[in-house]
């Protein structure tokens, strides 16, 4: 078992029982308790409470919010950590009414047995309850005896394909856990329709899938082998049509090969922001995909930006270019063009995602290139300013218009070249073009008069 739990959901539990009610831990904060992992989410199920009764008690520990008519799921900040929020939710029924993912009637209903409450989860080992009090563990669906054996296994078959996120989510926690999906269950999720699901509700699961699978190949062997693939990322049977050219990459299938750089990619991006670990291992796939093929891509995920960071223009440039430095590498030997182009590939992205990408593409097995880069990326700054701005070149007597950014983005050239180290060298070289653009229109007008 994890850490101990945190004084005010103790709290918050003894006064539920006080007041008749029984608080249960459920879902994913069982299972990684169970299973030693970090716990940053509580999910509290009550019963034996109505609704009314319910949230008098939770509005004694916190801000609560209702999330739905019928089935009381409360969300709770804490007053002891309010930057916190936790659900606590009656038991509650569903029924299908629709097609879709979202096409229930919910009810809820505080006086359910466990083993009803349970039959409507996704896996056994999401079904398993444990008393906060206590530390009883309650196991209605023997969720105890799979995740020993460390199986995946549907709680009811009848109802398992009602919500087909529960296939994503089948791929997600295999590999996130090391799971091995039970045979049944994979034939349940072979024989689900995921048309319907949401893009949103698709990006969470394949997110969480890249961010907290310590082996996302797991996840995406599962994709193809439940039907994912084929019914959600048609795209990427070209990854299965293909091989790996032998320069630079080993002769082998892109499908493989693109599996274990995933996984070699987690080692590599652990000090990045949760946005640029999500691009270099979405690059990974992109690298091996034509251009048509990873836009198809970037929309089925419905990929645009993230937390503020522009993530689709971010993997795309990385798709694009990941073999740029491995060809500067390898074709030119002077140390100070090795910076004049990476100066230039900094421009498009930033060299720290290009160094992971990389590495998790294992383009040269000596490390020679891992190692340049990295120095190299220390060395070269991607938010180098232009020395000369608009007034500097005013001063020369060039009226404003578009001829002053064309000159300023010239200046700037040779200044990433090295050719125009400070703000003289620039205004000098400025007046030159201005006076050999003159020179050049003179004789013209000369030729044309002539």
């Amino acid at each position: 078992m994890s850490r101990q739990l945190p004084n005010w959901l103790i709290e918050l539990c003894r006064d539920i029982s006080s007041t008749g009610g029984k608080a249960l831990l459920v879902g994913g904060c069982v299972r990684d308790r169970l299973l030693g992992y970090p716990v940053k989410d509580y999910d509290i199920e009550v019963y034996g409470l109505p609704s009314e009764q319910l949230r008098e008690v939770l509005e004694k520990h916190g801000r609560v919010n209702t999330v739905g008519e019928h089935f009381a799921v409360y969300k709770l900040k804490p007053n002891a950590e309010p930057t916190y929020e936790v659900d606590v939710s009656l038991p509650r029924r569903e029924s299908k009414h629709g097609s879709g993912h979202r096409g229930f009637i919910i009810q809820g209903d505080p006086w359910m047995t466990f083993q009803d409450a349970a039959n409507r989860r996704d896996f056994t080992i999401n079904a398993i309850l444990q008393d906060p009090l206590s530390e009883t563990i309650i196991d209605p669906c023997q969720g105890l005896s799979d995740l020993g054996r460390r199986e995946l296994r549907a709680v009811n078959a009848n109802t398992f394909k009602d919500d087909s996120l529960r296939v994503l989510r089948a791929a997600q926690l295999s590999s996130r856990y090391r799971l091995k999906i039970t045979d049944e269950t994979k034939l349940l999720c072979q024989e689900t329709n995921l048309k319907d699901i949401p893009k949103e509700r698709i990006w969470d699961e394949v997110k969480k899938l890249l961010l907290l699978s310590p082996c996302p190949s797991l996840g995406f062997g599962y994709f193809l082998e439940l039907g994912v693939v084929g019914q959600l990322f048609p795209m990427l049977w070209e990854l299965q049509s293909s091989l790996v050219g032998k320069n630079p990459y080993s002769a082998e299938s892109a499908w493989n090969y693109v599996l274990s750089s995933l996984d070699r990619g987690k080692t590599y991006i652990e000090e990045l922001s949760e946005p640029e670990k999500i691009s270099v291992l979405v690059s990974v796939i992109g690298t091996r995909l034509s251009e048509n093929n990873l836009i198809k891509l970037l929309d089925a995920l419905g990929i645009y930006t993230y937390q503020g960071y522009q993530l689709r223009a971010q993997i795309i440039t990385l798709s694009k270019i990941h073999l740029l430095p491995y060809k500067i590498f390898h074709q030119i030997q002077e140390q100070r063009f090795y910076a004049f182009a990476l100066k230039r590939v900094a421009r498009l992205t930033d060299l720290k995602l290009i160094v992971c990408l990389s590495e998790s593409l294992h383009l040269d097995a000596s490390e020679q290139i891992s190692d340049w880069l990295r120095k190299s990326s220390n060395s070269i700054s991607r938010s180098e300013s232009p020395i000369l701005r608009g007034h500097h070149i005013l001063r020369t007597g060039l009226n404003q218009g578009p001829a002053v950014g064309k000159l300023i983005r010239q200046i700037y050239e040779y200044q990433i070249e090295g050719r125009v180290k400070n703000l003289e060298d620039a205004e000098q070289l400025a007046t030159n073009l201005l006076l050999r653009e003159k020179s050049i229109s003179g004789l013209g007008k000369f030729q044309e008069n002539g």
